[in-house]
């Protein structure tokens, strides 16, 4: 812990300021206490402390637009070009702004984009990691292994006190196959939302339509997100389907 302490100024500051609270409190002479402060701050206590459940976020703004967005949602957001995709990544960054949990995954070629945008912004990358406040998830497996490394982050961040995680999916075809083919990365997609409600986040999927075939983008895109970004809004997604009906379906063209 000191040598930790030594290099992070977050915590060292907020060491210095514990222990000057207890120094302070100890010294019986630096305070004069007025006559029925000890009733008062009993009550505040008291009235603080029913006060907290609503503390908690129960959303946040997306950064992509303007919207406030509720926790366990699942998105769907479409680029094209380099400034689309950077706009998606601001995503990213306002909750690195917000000190909230911070997840980028995908194949190799967009999380590089995703390190290469962060860090012109003037985050270190390699130093959030450390610290425990982002994670960089390189898609590497089929669907059920994914989804279980995902949930396994979630777990992480909420045991460390993060009342807010920020999820960022990249998908596209990069140098790689994709993990487990079509089918896979669809059961993949529909199964996100119901995990993604399960916790205290925001996943947003963005799609590169340059390169995704057809079926993943109207199936994975359109069926499987129950809410997209269109312009500067977010709206509710109409093609939208449960994820037992989804995988019915897709189990019923096999």
């Amino acid at each position: 812990m000191e040598a930790h302490f030594k290099k992070c100024s977050h915590c060292a500051a907020v060491l210095d300021g514990t222990r000057n609270v207890i120094s302070l409190v100890g010294d019986d002479h630096v305070f004069e206490v007025p006559a029925g402060f000890s009733r008062r701050l009993q009550k505040r206590i008291q009235r603080d402390a029913h006060a907290v459940p609503n503390a908690v976020p129960k959303d946040l703004t997306l950064g992509i637009t303007e919207d406030r967005v509720a926790l366990g949602s699942h998105l769907i957001y479409f680029w094209q070009n380099d400034a689309e995709f950077a706009r998606g990544v601001r995503f990213l960054k306002l909750g690195l702004e917000n000190n909230e949990y911070c997840v980028a995954f995908g194949h190799d070629e967009a999380l590089e984009k995703v390190r290469r945008i962060l860090t012109t912004n003037g985050y270190d990358i390699e130093r959030l990691i450390a610290d425990r406040k982002f994670t960089l998830l390189r898609r590497k497996s089929a669907a059920i292994a994914t989804l279980s490394e995902i949930t396994s982050v979630f777990h992480t961040a909420v045991r460390m006190g993060s009342c807010a995680i920020r999820f960022l999916g990249n998908l596209a075809i990069g140098s790689d196959a994709l993990p487990g083919g079509e089918d896979d990365v669809l059961e993949l997609e529909a199964r996100v939302t119901g995990a993604a409600r399960q916790f205290p986040c925001v996943v947003v999927c963005m799609y590169d339509v340059n390169t995704l075939p057809g079926r993943i983008v109207l199936k994975g895109g359109f069926e499987t997100h129950p809410l997209a970004i269109c312009g500067e809004h977010v709206q509710e997604n109409s093609f939208y389907l449960p994820e037992q009906d989804f995988l019915r379906d897709l189990r019923q063209v096999h």
